[in-house]
């Protein structure tokens, strides 16, 4: 299996990529540490440079899943231990960084990152959207003060959604509170006072008849390229658990997101971005979040062509019994054929007990299968 692109082509020879999210207090990132340093490894497989993982994607387990499905893995990595360790590399290296979030500027220097630093967490923030793109592809918002949310809030119909306004980025629907009832409102305004959120978006929610996550690369010599679609799998609260390859995306919707790619280009970005774009029931297209950094979906995306399969998906699991069966299933599930693993994140690594993590993308001709795939994996 060949990528369709590289992180070298598309960043550059001299980089060392940390996808780690930040070691510091962000209430609208995921805070489970384990499931942070598991998803270092997620990328490796289409990296081609120098990638800043944790050392439990790196055991002898972890390299055979790899192995097994006829990749070597990559030499060029470097593995920490430890929020310490992992500044360390960061500070010791010569190397332009590329990263997913914008780190304190004692972590990463702001001269040090492959574009502006600013303007990267600036294009990644909920409210800069309206700033942005056209506004006849944003849904009805309104970014106000906190304190002036429920008078704004109530001059709208629910359902909502509520969003933080300020410059702390946002992981995997973390933030992103959908509100059907005055109870939720409620919670939701509690939940941003708690985390002494400024500035909150009022979104009006969106009847949805199609739901897309594009995804494009720009480089100088590339220029703006089109990876692909998927669609996304969430919970009712609106959290990540997933996507799943669309093949057949009408090309308005392509058009749209090549637009939302030109803008973030025109301000100075480079590289992999995904925009989550909605076709309402009355055929309009908005859309709802912006991401000008890898996705969830990006390594499945990469390998796409390489599949010959009309459907795909990516999706993480935990160890449901122990890890010694839950790591022999992956095995038997590679060795059937049909499923690409990215990363496992090996609990036995460390002396306390820790749930191992894998990361995989099945490959089939329905999703039907690849559910029922997916129950005997688990």
């Amino acid at each position: 299996m060949k990528p369709k692109f590289t992180l070298r082509e598309i960043y550059g020879d001299d980089i060392l990529y940390t996808p780690r999210t930040p070691f510091s207090d962000n209430p609208w990132m995921l805070n489970d540490v384990h499931k942070l340093d598991a998803l270092t490894s997620r990328e490796v497989l289409f990296a081609d440079v120098p990638v800043l993982v944790h050392s439990a994607t790196q055991t002898a387990q972890a390299k055979a899943l790899l192995s097994l499905a006829g990749f070597t893995p990559p030499s060029t990595i470097y593995t920490y231990d430890t929020e310490e360790a992992y500044h360390a590399h960061l500070q010791n290296s010569d190397a332009t960084i590329v990263c997913q979030y914008l780190h304190e500027a004692h972590q990463i220097p702001r001269d040090r990152y492959w574009m502006d630093a600013e303007k990267f967490n600036e294009l990644n923030c909920k409210s800069y959207i309206d700033q942005l793109i056209d506004a006849k592809y944003v849904p009805k918002r309104f970014t106000v003060k906190l304190a002036d949310a429920p008078a704004t809030i109530s001059s709208m119909t629910l359902p909502i959604v509520l969003k933080p306004g300020g410059d702390d980025p946002t992981s995997g629907g973390y933030g992103v509170m959908i509100c059907h009832t005055n109870e939720q409102v409620t919670e939701a305004l509690r939940q941003l006072r708690k985390a002494t959120t400024e500035d909150v978006v009022v979104e009006q929610l969106l009847s949805v008849k199609a739901n897309f996550s594009c995804q494009y690369i720009y480089t100088k010599e590339l220029g703006i390229q089109y990876l692909g679609a998927s669609e996304q799998l969430t919970d009712e609260e609106g959290h990540y658990h997933g996507n799943v390859i669309v093949r057949d995306v009408p090309q308005r919707v392509i058009d749209v997101g090549r637009h939302i790619m030109e803008c973030g280009v025109a301000e100075g970005f480079v590289g992999i971005a995904g925009f989550d774009l909605i076709v309402t029931d009355t055929g309009d297209i908005q859309a709802i979040d912006l991401n000008f950094r890898q996705n969830g979906s990006t390594a499945m995306l990469m390998f796409k062509d390489s599949f010959k399969k009309s459907v795909a998906k990516f999706m993480s699991y935990e160890a449901k019994a122990d890890n010694a069966t839950f790591y022999t299933n992956i095995v038997n599930c590679i060795k059937e054929g049909g499923l690409l693993p990215l990363a496992y994140y090996d609990g036995d690594y460390f002396d306390e007990p820790v749930t191992s993590r894998f990361y995989g993308i099945w490959y089939d001709d329905s999703l039907e299968q690849i559910e029922m795939r997916e129950r005997l994996l688990l």
